[in-house]
């Protein structure tokens, strides 16, 4: 069980198409604490969750026999479940009903494995190329039994405590696990980082004006 305090490596594919995506999560990775970045320098806990696109596939050879496979592309985010952390944002999202404090603070995102979903995608054009980005996250169109959507292979969870997943992950979230911050950072009086991350680990996120009960139903909720 995983609680929290509340796309890379396909160079030789075209980028994922823009738009919505009938998707599953196939892949779950506790990546540990990870090194900030330029504008949120603090280390930070990281979770990235990757999807597969049923309806999107891409041929390749590997070790001279030929695949056929759904498209994949993933998120990395801030392991926090904050009332504004991404993270809780997009499972919310998600599952179509905001979490209570209570509820957030002792979720199992474990569970999230083999789930479907709709995806959004959004393309950018940088100098290197065209990338895709998960934008958003929504629960299955009305109409799509949620049975049929499943995962080509069986679902991946790599956490500190499952760990024998390791040689199924991607060589660049290998190399963020192996290279990981293994002790808590310390603050300016030698104690540890509090569980609950400052205001800059939320990314940006500006919780949207509406954030009415949509009428879902507890048998609509994925999880």
């Amino acid at each position: 069980m995983t609680t929290y305090p509340v796309n890379a490596g396909a160079k030789d594919f075209d980028p994922v198409p823009a738009g919505s995506h009938i998707a599953v999560c196939d892949m779950k990775v506790d990546l540990g604490m990870q090194p900030g970045t330029g504008a949120f320098p603090k280390p930070k806990r990281k979770v990235y969750l990757r999807f597969q696109l049923l309806h999107e596939r891409v041929e390749y050879e590997k070790d001279g026999k030929k695949f056929n496979s759904p498209r994949m592309i993933g998120k990395t985010y801030t392991a926090s479940m904050h009332e504004k952390a991404n993270l809780r944002h997009d499972l919310e999202s998600w599952r179509g009903r905001q979490f209570t404090d209570a509820e957030a603070g002792t979720f199992d995102v474990d569970t999230v494995l083999g789930k479907p979903c709709m995806l959004m995608v959004m393309q950018t054009k940088k100098e290197k190329g065209v990338y895709s980005d998960i934008s958003g996250i929504g629960p299955l169109p009305k109409g799509i039994d949620p049975r049929t959507i499943i995962p080509e292979g069986l679902p991946v969870l790599y956490t500190p405590d499952q760990t024998s997943t390791y040689q199924q992950l991607p060589e660049w979230l290998k190399k963020a696990i192996d290279n990981q911050i293994l002790e808590e950072p310390a603050t300016e009086d030698g104690q540890p980082e509090p569980e609950q991350p400052p205001a800059d680990a939320w990314d940006g996120y500006e919780p949207p004006s509406d954030r009415s009960d949509p009428g879902i139903t507890d048998d609509d909720i994925p999880f």
